[in-house]
Order: C-alpha cells, then sequence, then structure tokens
C-alpha cells in the first residue's frame, strides 16, 4: 500500500505516491489509547494520526476537546511507517476512528468511492479563518462537499539547508550567513571537511523518495519552469531538462568528493536526521520540519541549529519554487458513530492556541503563518518560514483548472525507476546515462497520463492534455488565471 508524501499534501494534484509519509519522526511508540476498535462508542471520539512532532500537543489537545466537546477525546499516534497498515485493517473490520490523518495514499475520489471518508462539515467560523486557495474541488472536495481539512500551509520546503552552528564556527564559516549557491555550498564542505568536520549528510536512502522530491524543488530553483518534471506552460514531461541535470551532477559531485558521511547512500529520512542531531555533520539538506523533528531526536541539539535556503546554481539567482493547494491532512471517517462532534475536533485545528502549539513543535507551518513571527520558535526555524513566505509560489494545477482531472488521477500509476532511484543509481554508479535515463522517465510518465486520460474519458470524464497546459504562467508570483 502505498503513502503519501508530505509533498502529496502540498500540490501533486492527489496523485498516489510511495515514499515518505508526512510524519517526520521513527518513533514506534503510541500514545492514547494504542489502536482502539474505532469511533463506535456513544460519547466519546477516537482520534488517530502519524504527525511525530504533534504528539505531546495532539494528547493534550485531546483531553481540553474531550471538555469542550462533551465527549472523551482519544488520541493515537501511529508511527508514520506503521500508520497506513493499521488504518487499512481498521478499514477493513470497520473500525475506523472518527478522526484520521491522511496516510493513505489515494486520491479523494477513491476515498470517497471506498467509503473512507465522511463530509466533513466545519462551523461557520472555522470556515472563515481557512485561508483563500486552500481547499480545492477535486483535493479537498468533491461535487462540492468538504471532505478533508488541509491542515498545513503549502508556502514550505523540503530542502533547506540546516546547520551546526558549532562546527561552522570551527570551520570559520558564519552560521548566520550561510551558503547559497554551489561554489558557496561546495567551498563551506571543503572548509568543514579541513577543521576534521564531516561535511554533510542527506536522506539518500530507502526508496528514494526523498531524494526525489529535493531534486524536484532544486531543479526548480535551478530554473525548471514546472513541478515533479511537468513543464506549466507546455504541459510536457521534461525531467531531462538541463535544470534536472544540474542539480543531479552537482549532488554526484558532492558525493565524489566524499563531503557526504559514510552511509549516506543508504540514510533513510531518521538516519540522516539523527546523525545530524548527534553532532556527526556540519550540514544537513531537510525539509522545513527539520528544526523539530531533530529536536523530538535530541532536544539539547536545539540551540545548535541553524538554517539556510534552497541552493542555486549560480549566486544572485532567485530561489524560487512552487507548491500546489494544499492537500487534506484529516479526514472524518465514513463509519463515524459521531461525524458532528469529529468534525468539530477538527474545526479546532484552525484555532489559535492550536496553530500556535503546531508553531511551538516547529514541523509544517500552520496555515496562518502570521502566527509564527511573534512565537516561541526558535529563530532558524522563523527564518526558515520567512523564506518560504517570500520564495515559494502557488502553481497552476490541472485539477484545479478542471476537476475531472481527478478521475485521470485516480488512474495513474508509480512510475520507476523516479528521480531518486536514478539519483540513487548515478551516485552508485549503475547508471551511466544520466540524461538518457531522465528522458525515459519524461516519456514513461507521458505514456502514463495519456493511459490515464483515456481511462478517464471512457468513464465520461471531459479531460485532454490541454488541461495541463498554463500559457498565462510567470515565474515568481503566485498563478493567477488570465
Amino acid at each position: 500500500m502505498t503513502r503519501l508524501t508530505r509533498r502529496g499534501f502540498l500540490g501533486a494534484s492527489a496523485l498516489t505516491a510511495a515514499g515518505l509519509a508526512a510524519g517526520c519522526g521513527s518513533s514506534d511508540e503510541t500514545s492514547g489509547s494504542g489502536g482502539s476498535s474505532g469511533g463506535k462508542a456513544s460519547g466519546a471520539l477516537d482520534w488517530w494520526d502519524h504527525f511525530s512532532s504533534f504528539q505531546k500537543l495532539n494528547d493534550d489537545w485531546a483531553g481540553k476537546q474531550s471538555s469542550t466537546l462533551g465527549s472523551n477525546v482519544t488520541h493515537t499516534y501511529y508511527d508514520a511507517s506503521k500508520a497506513p497498515q493499521a488504518f487499512q485493517l481498521a478499514h477493513q473490520a470497520n473500525k475506523m476512528p472518527d478522526v484520521y490523518s491522511n496516510v493513505i495514499g489515494l486520491p479523494l475520489s477513491a476515498l470517497v468511492s471506498g467509503k473512507w471518508v465522511h463530509e466533513l462539515r466545519l462551523p461557520e467560523e472555522t470556515m472563515a479563518k481557512i485561508p483563500q486557495n486552500t481547499l480545492t474541488e477535486g483535493i479537498t472536495s468533491l461535487d462540492k462537499k468538504l471532505y478533508g481539512f488541509p491542515l498545513f500551509s503549502f508556502r514550505q520546503s523540503s530542502t533547506l539547508v540546516w546547520m551546526n552552528k558549532d562546527h561552522l564556527t570551527t570551520a570559520g564559516l558564519d552560521p548566520d550567513s550561510p551558503p547559497t549557491d554551489y561554489t558557496g555550498f561546495k567551498d563551506a564542505c571543503r572548509k568543514l571537511a579541513s577543521a576534521g568536520v564531516k561535511p554533510m549528510t542527506l536522506a539518500l536512502g530507502a526508496d528514494g523518495g526523498r531524494v526525489r522530491d529535493q531534486v524536484d524543488d532544486m531543479a526548480q530553483a535551478a530554473g525548471f519552469p514546472g513541478y515533479q518534471g511537468l513543464r506549466f506552460a507546455t504541459g510536457e514531461y521534461a525531467y531531462h531538462d538541463d535544470s534536472y541535470v544540474t542539480v543531479i551532477e552537482f549532488l554526484k559531485e558532492l558525493y565524489d568528493s566524499k563531503f557526504m558521511l559514510p552511509g549516506t547512500n543508504n540514510f533513510s529520512v531518521v538516519d540522516a536526521r539523527t546523525r545530524y542531531a548527534a553532532g556527526a555533520v556540519g550540514i544537513f539538506i531537510d525539509g522545513i520540519w527539520c528544526a523539530g523533528g531533530s529536536k523530538a531526536l535530541v532536544p539539547t541539539f536545539v540551540d545548535k541549529i541553524a538554517s539556510g535556503p534552497i541552493l542555486v546554481p549560480t549566486a544572485g539567482t532567485d530561489p524560487w519554487t512552487y507548491r500546489g493547494r494544499p492537500g487534506a491532512a484529516y479526514f472524518v471517517a465514513a463509519d463515524s458513530g459521531n461525524p458532528e462532534a469529529a468534525s468539530k475536533l477538527i474545526g479546532s485545528f484552525m484555532s489559535e492556541e492550536y496553530q500556535q502549539g503546531m508553531i511551538a513543535a516547529m514541523d509544517q507551518p500552520p496555515l496562518n503563518l502570521d502566527l509564527v513571527a511573534n512565537s516561541d520558535a526558535i529563530d532558524a526555524y522563523k527564518k526558515a518560514v520567512t523564506f518560504c513566505k517570500e520564495n515559494v509560489f502557488l502553481m497552476p494545477q490541472a485539477i484545479v483548472k478542471n476537476p475531472d482531472v481527478a478521475k485521470v488521477d485516480a488512474s495513474r500509476k508509480p512510475i520507476t525507476p523516479h528521480v531518486g532511484n536514478i539519483v540513487q543509481g548515478y551516485l552508485g554508479g549503475s547508471i551511466k546515462n544520466l540524461r538518457n535515463d531522465l528522458k525515459k522517465l519524461s516519456d514513461a510518465s507521458e505514456a502514463d497520463r495519456e493511459q490515464a486520460i483515456t481511462k478517464a474519458k471512457s468513464s465520461g470524464a471531459k479531460v485532454s492534455e490541454d488541461d495541463y497546459v498554463f500559457g498565462d504562467w510567470k515565474p515568481g508570483a503566485d498563478y493567477q488565471p488570465s
């Protein structure tokens, strides 16, 4: 069963994607009931999720909402690696919790038809707090009925530069003036190595899902005018574009120069972040949630954390990236015994108190980014959020242009090897002709979309390749259809 990546919350047009789930932690511990029989008992609500950084916040919030709702709310945390199977088994047994996080990996249309979800009815005051361009037909709504709640802002990145202040100072580098381009980054790595510090790590291993997302980000910052290989203006797949080649060649140079911590080629996200938080490296390329994830692993490390922007090939280049409207983070189960109270519980996540709790956890930023500046979060996290506010823009999406695209997405298939697998193969030496393999990925992606469009049309959907063409897109700005 596939799992929804962090990126899946942020504009993948509800495509099913294998990879790392949205939770950043690795704990196998659960809080709350540890796996109940679902939210069937009268006057009780069960709430399951996989957001490791929010465990204490959600445990405490369950207690507060028990009083507010007049129902006993029990929160249960599942490790991201175990949540999909646990949710699937609960669904098969008709024992789903009333409220659960989106880690299933199915497009909304499949969740509705498969009787996974109940219509979400949020109070008017909650709806008024949700920013524009957040709720979207085909992503959080279907047939004008709201099913999913988008907990996180789309203005975030999986590919920021996180540093160890002490190590950078030892190497004569200024944590407050981090490298921003490839040349500066390589120079920083050389100075760290000369000071006896292993320069860096990143999550190259596992299924390649994280490095896939990061290469997509870096390609955008390198000038690729699209998202996940798809050009905005023409609707064509172009993973073989120069921007992708430039990014992967840069990673290859870092790898061949032995700037990466030994074992990096096999590291999962948790493996890499654990090394960073333990002080084994000077630099870790990770998402905006790195501060919270590192704090959860090594609380005393927090004071050593510094952050920098996504890297660009050439100094002075705008580090712009693009994201789609946020996907659903929470659902109410189709067979919830108390869907009204479950909806109110989800609605409470939009309160200022809960969003401040999210900020304190320093994971993915909440919908209300304005709360971050005056929060108690560390400066490195605030700096990262500010960078994303200024450099992450809303992209055009076929599913927003034509909601029938959801039927295309339901027939899409994961393409392998994907970008992350190609990076793994190229760095490891099994792939010799990088551009050739990227071209194969472009062609396979085009073919898969073509078969999905044909299948969607046969079921009555009014879709075509033109739905993916946005000739009016402009770089460096939120997309507004002309």
